[in-house]
């Protein structure tokens, strides 16, 4: 058995059965990396959902939704889907990698993503077509295009494709605990307008495995975040941002913090004003 196909049989063996209705899609496979679409009504009448499970070989990884200083974005296209519109893909919180050169927000091994769709009758049989485009990388990296279909007939059973699904969103990373893993605050602190400097601040039982990641908008490009503190209590993170290109104005613009530590995950949008001032987003 290759890698690849060990470790497909092993993200279908760990699944434990749950009630429902759903189904999986068949392995679309390149070298190193394969993907599937599971789908699910959990209830009667209840929405369609989704998810697009993704598997790499040994020392392969692919990118989050925002690369880092180096990698492909995902890009999934489920404009050729039947009753099924509006597809909106959500994603676990990633791993950095540094190769001495450039970091990177990745996943190795597994992931599988979450989707909703905005319009679908539940009353009717669901056509998922995906096509996928992403960035593998091992030595050298690698764009690939891979295609996946899945037919829905409402009330088809696949308790394996339930449980995938349901576990995909416990993973998505929430709000935290309130004063004890959560991003608590974000504030500018110096630098002209084409290089700010921002401070973010968590709560976090253990600091020196906190790790935080920055989304901001596309042509703003954040350093690596710096830690300030290392000792217990709130922990601080220095972050330039490279605005000299940018036609985004600071004004209204949205950045996301996600932070992961001990297996978990927590994140925070904030929108900044005028003079600076940060306010946290409702979810």
């Amino acid at each position: 058995m290759t890698p690849l196909r060990s470790i497909i049989a092993c993200s279908i063996l760990v699944l434990q059965p749950v009630a429902g209705h759903a189904a999986s899609g068949d392995w679309a496979s390149t070298d190193h990396v394969a993907i599937r679409l599971l789908a699910a009504q959990p209830a009667p009448g209840a929405p369609l959902q989704a998810a697009i499970e993704i598997v790499l070989d040994p020392g392969w990884k692919t990118y989050w939704r925002t690369p880092g200083d180096a990698g492909i974005p995902p890009r999934f296209d489920f404009s050729g889907s039947r009753n099924a519109g509006g597809a909106s893909v959500a994603f676990p919180a990633p791993e950095r990698s540094d190769d001495g050169f450039s970091v990177s927000n990745v996943y190795h091994d597994r992931v599988v993503l979450p989707v909703s769709f905005a319009d679908s009758d539940p009353s009717k049989p669901v056509r998922l077509e995906l096509t996928a485009n992403l960035g593998i990388c091992a030595d050298v990296c690698v764009p690939i295009d891979l295609a996946a279909t899945l037919d829905v007939a409402p009330g088809a059973p696949d308790d394996g494709a339930m449980a995938a699904i349901t576990a995909a969103h416990a993973a998505l990373p929430g709000p935290g605990r309130a004063g004890a893993f959560e991003v608590t605050t974000l504030r500018r602190v110096g630098g002209s307008d084409k290089a700010p400097e921002f401070e973010v601040e968590v709560a976090t039982p253990d600091p020196a495995a906190t790790a935080l990641f920055v989304e901001m908008p596309p042509d703003w490009y954040p350093a690596p975040p710096e830690a300030e503190t290392a000792s217990a209590g709130p922990a601080r993170y220095r972050i330039a941002v490279d605005r000299k290109t940018a036609t985004t104005p600071l004004d209204g613009a949205v950045l996301r913090l996600t932070m992961t530590s001990a297996g978990e995950a927590a994140t925070r949008a904030f929108r900044l004003g005028a003079d600076g001032t940060a306010t946290p987003l409702a979810e």
